[in-house]
């Protein structure tokens, strides 16, 4: 019964009996950590199952054979399910290659390296898949960057060496991440946590940040808090050692609509009340396994009616297999800003991959925070090289 139980669940990950809708939703829910952390749910199969073997033997023969075969049908569907994270990181190029050119890597200039950065996460990401903070990286919570309470809370992550004010002659590009949740529930602790730690090690200033949910969550009051972030930071950029003419925006599911749909709204004052003038145009937008779809009758609650000529780089990424926001939404997005847009276009569907991929740091949300990195530091070099892309 113990195996039989878990084989349930690895079928359902291996082959989705729902793929739209709440029961789509279900599946997204039920299969999330078996898809992205297998071998973890390895060793506590493991564990579990030779517990209930001393119940089986004294079922006879026949019950010891039928739990050995379907245990090692789940072992061996778990340790497939982490091998297919491999195939990650050749979607992710394909993408780079076809978005910026062939030559992009010659203007990248992570400190670790973009194909250590892709190639390495295998240990890391298995043994160390619920790590949340990393020695060199300091986090400052709570911090308001507005009058609306809980809302508008953010915190920071910088390295440690950094935040003492000794590196004021480089100033540090700045990441803002956005939270999913479908504007109704989530906060800036959940997902992202790996690019935000990592990009913190490598020199960035990083914050996550809360926004307006639920009776305060309806368009455009997310949009309207994401741009508040965004003056917010190019104010306080001094003092916090940041380049206010390199902040760059990341969001996650809802937190990709508002990514997205910020960096096309630059300095449209519908969207700035009682700061119009501030400056709220940023370097670089990326979505993450993102809604980009309408949010009420209104045309402008939608990207793909903001694509215009003069928005900066986007990077969409999402999953093949996300039952809960399939890629048609996203791809369309993509493919209008690439008409449209003077600016590259990268998008990226990742094999075998789910929504949330990057709750855990797991290899797969190891692999596309150095690919986001990768992209992000073409994005705010001084001389792009590689983006002559026929679109």
């Amino acid at each position: 019964m113990t195996a039989s139980i878990w084989a349930l669940f690895v079928a359902m990950t291996l082959w989705f009996p729902f793929r739209r809708g709440p029961l789509g939703f279900g599946i997204f829910v039920v299969t999330m950590a078996f898809n992205e952390i297998p071998a973890v749910l390895l060793g506590v199969f493991l564990v579990s199952v030779a517990a209930s073997f001393t119940d089986a033997a004294a079922d006879g023969l026949a019950a010891v054979v039928t739990a050995l075969g379907v245990s090692c049908l789940v072992t061996f569907g778990l340790v497939w399910l982490q091998l297919r994270a491999r195939n990650v990181r050749p979607a992710l190029e394909a993408a780079l290659n076809t978005g910026l050119g062939t030559n992009w890597r010659a203007s990248v200039r992570s400190e670790v390296g973009l194909d250590a950065g892709l190639t390495t996460p295998w240990g890391r990401g298995i043994l160390q898949p619920f790590q949340r903070h990393v020695a060199s990286v300091e986090r400052v919570r709570n911090v308001p960057y507005g009058s609306g309470g809980r809302a508008h809370l953010l915190d920071i992550y910088r390295r440690k060496d950094r935040a003492t004010g000794k590196d004021r002659v480089t100033k540090r590009p700045v990441l803002i991440h956005l939270h999913g949740g479908g504007f109704v529930r989530g906060g800036k602790s959940r997902e992202g946590v790996t690019l935000l730690n990592q990009l913190a090690d490598h020199g960035w200033l990083c914050v996550s940040a809360n926004y307006g949910l639920r009776s305060q969550g309806t368009f455009p009051q997310p949009l309207v808090d994401t741009k508040r972030i965004i003056a917010w930071l190019r104010d306080h950029a001094d003092e916090l050692g940041g380049d206010p003419d390199q902040i760059f925006l990341v969001g996650g599911s809802a937190g990709g609509h508002l990514a997205v749909s910020a960096a096309l709204t630059a300095q449209d004052s519908r969207f700035q009340p009682g700061f119009e003038g501030v400056d709220t145009t940023v370097a670089g937008a990326v979505a993450l396994y993102g809604y980009l779809g309408p949010r009420s009758p209104d045309p402008a609650s939608s990207p793909l009616n903001l694509t215009r000529p003069d928005a900066p780089p986007v990077m969409i990424v999402c999953g093949a297999r996300d039952t809960t926001i399939p890629p048609a939404g996203p791809r369309s997005v993509a493919t209008s800003l690439a008409v449209m847009s003077n600016s590259p276009v990268v998008y990226a569907e990742l094999p075998d991959t789910q929504h949330s991929f990057d709750l855990f740091a797991s290899v797969r949300a190891r692999v596309v925070a150095s690919a986001v990195e990768a992209f992000l530091d073409w994005a705010r070099s001084d001389e792009p090289t590689g983006c002559a892309v026929t679109r």
